[in-house]
């Protein structure tokens, strides 16, 4: 709107209006009491402009504080940007460089847009899960399928009893109302998730049958059943896994022996490459890690803990030639 004329009103007093530049057809008051809210959604509907839009790609469109800020909260969300960032000085700095229409704003603010654009999608999934025909799958496990949504992510607090989790997830459903669309709950295998399944599967059972009688709603999770497997394979090798662990902790506990030990890599004339990893004593697939770099680290841990009287490494010859590595 940039076309402005000024018209003679009923009460004699003169009216400033604006008419759109691209259909020459659209006229509005041009006064700041009314806003530009009709002016924007003409301009959506406004065939000429979104002709011109289509010819001239690289349009930047005027500035909207509003927009900026969604945009931005959006920004912070994808990439867990803290909500700090929006008053870092040398990005405000940048900002204004880029657009002097910028107005800065605070952490609560963003925060507000956070929870506008959480509480907009949480809003379209609910409209699409209402729209399902087909029956829905839960887990509480970080698993990824061809097509999933996280519903929830919330702090728990303890206790963590069978009867809690089950008021807690039946809460959940009923939000969401998907009670008469559910087929399974995966879950690990703890005995306190085999109560909260027996008291959901109850419920469900009286706001439509579950499918095949609900046999197969009970899902364990096949990652965690493989888990126990591998620990309880590996207690067979549990002495020289702490040994391992307590001196991959040694080394890493300082820069003085970090150093010391890149040396020893070079002086042992080894092929390692890297660095020593410490393991999460839950996760074996991290403990195979830490013991494959361990293992190729040999010649030089083996340095180290000559040099160094104050360490023992404590693996033996025979215990670096275990099969298990």
């Amino acid at each position: 709107m940039e076309d402005f004329s000024t018209v003679k009103g009923k009460d004699g007093k003169l009216v400033r209006y604006a008419t759109c530049i691209h259909c020459h057809v659209a006229k509005y008051k041009a006064d700041p009491k009314y806003g530009s809210s009709n002016a924007k959604k003409h301009l959506d509907l406004c065939d000429a402009y979104q002709a011109y839009l289509a010819a001239n790609p690289f349009h930047t469109p005027e500035f909207d504080q509003k927009v900026f800020c969604r945009m931005f909260a959006d920004a912070i969300m994808y990439h867990s940007y803290p909500l700090s960032i929006v008053e870092h000085v040398k990005l405000r700095e940048m900002l204004t460089y880029l657009n002097s229409k910028v107005r800065h704003i605070t952490r609560n603010t963003i925060l507000k847009y956070c929870f506008l654009e959480h509480k907009r999608l949480k809003s379209m999934l609910h409209e699409i899960l209402v729209d399902v025909n087909s029956r829905i799958c839960f887990t509480f496990v970080g698993m990824r399928a061809l097509l999933s949504h996280i519903l929830n992510f919330r702090y728990f607090p303890p206790p963590h009893r069978g009867i809690d989790i089950y008021l807690f997830v039946v809460g959940l459903i009923k939000e969401w109302n998907l009670e008469g669309k559910t087929f399974s709950m995966t879950c690990d295998n703890a005995g306190s998730m085999d109560v909260m399944v027996a008291r959901l599967k109850s419920d469900l059972q009286t706001f439509g049958t579950l499918p095949l009688g609900g046999r197969f709603f009970h899902v364990r999770c096949c990652a965690h059943i493989l888990n126990l497997i591998v620990q309880s394979g590996m207690k067979v090798i549990d002495a020289s896994v702490l040994k391992v662990r307590e001196t991959v902790n040694y080394i890493a506990d300082s820069d003085n022996r970090l150093v010391l030990f890149e040396k020893y890599v070079v002086d042992s004339k080894s092929n390692f490459v890297g660095k020593l990893l410490i393991d999460c004593a839950t996760r074996w697939n991290s403990t195979y890690q830490m013991l494959k770099r361990a293992l190729e680290a040999k010649d030089a841990l083996n340095l180290f803990a000559i040099v160094d009287t104050s360490f023992d490494f404590g693996l033996s010859a025979d215990e670096f030639r275990l099969p298990y590595y």
